[in-house]
């Protein structure tokens, strides 16, 4: 075996493996290079990385071979940023091996799998580099960061083309997965479970990244200055990656994860800073056209208003010909490089379904969908593209909501078009920021907001139900400065959205129902509507159908029933049957839904308050169950507003399903949770 042989003139030894100090001079691991490590720079090196393991710590070496003497200094003292290098043999070939085996997890050292490449580096540079790289990291240890760096980051890119850095492409990009932070976002009761899963995932995904965007991420994390909080180097990992962000999203409202994770991820609602504002309008002014420009006489603010996964918002006024007074506007575009680097994101995402649809055995997710989550994101994400159809859906909505005082839909304006939607500017703030410090009335608005998005829409009077299909705080707004109704809400961006027919909503609530009173027979004879092509006819199916409801309606812990028919549509997927679209978008919006209610009223519990609405509505229906009390044969009726026929009420009044035990939420149902 080919090794390198370092020699560090410290009394005190430092490990590289196993957690064991190791004598003057040892192996360090399979190498191209044989060459002893003697130099003082290199002594100097070594001792500074142990002392201070940094990302941008281990780039340097490389970059300073391309460096002119002028930029040798302060900011690229500290490198822009190595990031990377397993604890394992460094191998002359680009392909990364996948699926990581198991061992990697126990092995993987971030700091002393660094020094080990800077130690497989460093023998390539010439003395005269190496003796004034060691020069400038004392000035780094002793100086501190400069605050300004000479080097700005689209340099330090076109710097890295220049190097040919594919042999260390493996180790490279498993130290930027680890250093990313994703890993350590997983609650530490799943890392079993999902650390293999998702560092195998980004792994796969940044592998296929295009060069010119992995450089990017590798220098975007190499700038960020010692001390930086581990939210921050998730954001900075996942900046202009749409995919990314749109998982961001979806996770940012779990209470499972950690407080500062939540906090960096809700940044992702449509706090995200990424465009400058310059660029963006000179795009829309490229797509609307000049004379579109000048006959509303348009004009745009000195700030982006808002900023999301996929489109920015801007704020601006325009004039209607004929008319003197000025309007505003927001205008809503998807981000231009989001028109550029989606596509490459959705077709990695395919390769990623693929991938994990070949390998369960090895990552023993026979019970886990993984590959139809990654085509449900990417599905989400194409419907957050079509920006005709979305706005198509905002008509749709503003219509269906148009008699409805307490929700807000904002107005199309005709000088939208295929690439750019001008609308009503909705005056307020995300709702889970709506009146700070006064939770009496956060509690009043939860209310609202459940009454709006889950009473309404499952006891709709009209035959199809319309619902919007990503309910997050940034899509849901608390509408200020409306004197008539302080707790007005308008729900945005309709680039998802769904329908639920009578029928369906019919089904919906026998489910519910079974699940609350733990009823085995009711789910059976209802289990159907989540499955397209209704129930299989075979016996062995359907006995496997019998196990999975009689595992949802075990005792659990659950924050809202509609955990549990999150539970129920996942195991009826595992089984290999497809959900239908309308049904799970529902169930998996009533789950985001959720989790803003819990922010705004803590008290809150989603179960209790629907059955208290839905029990009023049942009073109301007295007089009509009445007389279908006396018509015997009409016991068992279900036209009601309430679906809820005689025989269902009797029910809901005289079993009592036994009470949950007081266990953490099953692994599946956290899942669940989670891809929401």
């Amino acid at each position: 075996m080919v090794t390198t042989k370092l020699a560090v003139d410290n009394p005190q030894y430092y490990k590289l493996k196993d957690g064991c100090a190791l004598p003057p001079s040892y192996e360090v691991g399979s190498s191209p290079f044989s060459k002893p490590i003697t130099s003082p720079a290199l002594r100097a090196y070594i001792r500074i990385l142990m002392r201070r393991y940094s990302v941008i710590s281990l780039l340097h070496p490389i970059l300073l071979r391309h460096c002119s003497r002028k930029l040798r200094n302060g900011w690229i003292s500290v490198g822009v940023g190595a990031l990377l290098c397993l604890w394992q043999p460094f191998s002359m070939c680009a392909e990364i091996p996948l699926p990581t085996q198991m061992d990697h997890y126990e092995k993987f050292k971030p700091g002393i799998s660094g020094v080990a490449l800077a130690a497989a580096i460093f023998p390539q540079l010439d003395s005269p580099t190496q003796q004034i790289l060691s020069q400038l990291i004392g000035f780094v240890e002793v100086a501190g960061l400069p605050k300004t760096p000479p080097l700005s980051q689209e340099q330090a890119v076109v710097l890295l083309k220049q190097v040919d850095w594919s042999r260390w492409r493996p180790q490279i990009l498993d130290f930027f997965v680890h250093q990313s932070q994703a890993l350590d976002m997983i609650p530490p009761q799943y890392r079993g479970m999902w650390v293999p899963i998702v560092h195998d995932s980004l792994l796969y995904f940044l592998d296929h990244l295009s060069e010119d965007r992995l450089l990017e991420k590798f220098v975007a994390i190499a700038f960020l200055p010692p001390g930086t909080d581990r939210g921050s180097y998730l954001l900075t990992f996942a900046a202009k990656t749409p995919s990314l962000q749109k998982i961001g999203q979806i996770l940012a409202r779990n209470k499972e994860l950690e407080q500062d994770y939540q906090a960096a991820l809700q940044q992702l609602e449509n706090s995200i800073q990424t465009t400058p504002r310059d660029e963006l309008v000179e795009f829309i002014e490229r797509e609307v056209g000049k004379e579109t420009v000048e006959k509303y006489q348009l004009k745009f603010a000195d700030k982006i208003l808002a900023e999301a996964s996929i489109g920015a918002v801007i704020h601006g006024t325009f004039v209607m010909p004929g008319e003197s007074r000025p309007q505003d506007f927001v205008c809503k575009v998807v981000k231009p490089y989001v028109l550029s680097d989606l596509p490459e994101e959705l077709a990695i995402f395919d390769g990623l379904a693929d991938y994990f649809s070949r390998h369960r055995d090895f990552y023993h997710i026979y019970e886990v969908p993984v590959s139809e989550i990654f085509q449900d994101i990417k599905k989400s994400l194409s419907n957050e593209i079509q920006i005709v159809q979305e706005q198509q859906n905002f008509k749709r909505a503003r219509e269906y909501y148009r008699k409805d005082p307490k929700i807000e839909i904002p107005e199309i304006y005709p000088f939208s078009n295929e690439h750019v939607t001008f609308m009503q500017l909705v005056q307020g703030v995300k709702i889970a920021d709506a009146f700070p410090g006064d939770a009496a009335r956060r509690a009043i608005l939860a209310r609202r907001l459940s009454d709006a998005l889950t009473f309404d829409v499952m006891f709709s009077s009209r035959e199809q139900a319309l619902f919007h299909g990503d309910p997050h705080s940034g899509n849901v707004y608390h509408v200020t400065h409306d004197q008539k109704d302080p707790y007005r809400i308008a729900l945005l961006d309709w680039g998802l959205y769904g329908v639920s027919s009578h029928e369906h909503r019919e089904d919906m609530m026998q489910l519910i129902l079974g699940i609350k009173l733990a009823d085995p027979k009711r789910l059976r004879n209802h289990v159907g509507v989540l499955i397209d092509g209704g129930l299989p006819k075979s016996p062995e199916q359907l006995r496997k159908i019998d196990e999975i409801i009689a595992e949802v309606i075990k005792p659990k812990q659950r924050r809202s029933v509609f955990d549990g028919l999150a539970e129920l549509t996942l195991e009826l997927a595992k089984e290999g049957y497809k959900i239908p679209f309308n049904l799970n978008l529902f169930v998996k919006s009533q789950l985001t839904i959720s989790g803003i209610l819990a922010e705004l009223d803590p008290n809150l519990k989603q179960d209790d308050y629907l059955e208290q609405r839905t029990a009023s509505l049942v009073k109301k229906e007295m007089p009509k169950r009445l007389l279908f009390t006396i018509l015997f044969p009409a016991w068992n009726s279900h036209s009601y507003r309430s679906m809820l026929s005689n025989e269902d009420i009797k029910d809901a009044l005289l079993k009592k399903p036994k009470p949950p035990k007081p266990l953490p939420q099953s692994t599946t149902v956290a899942v669940v949770g989670a891809d929401r």
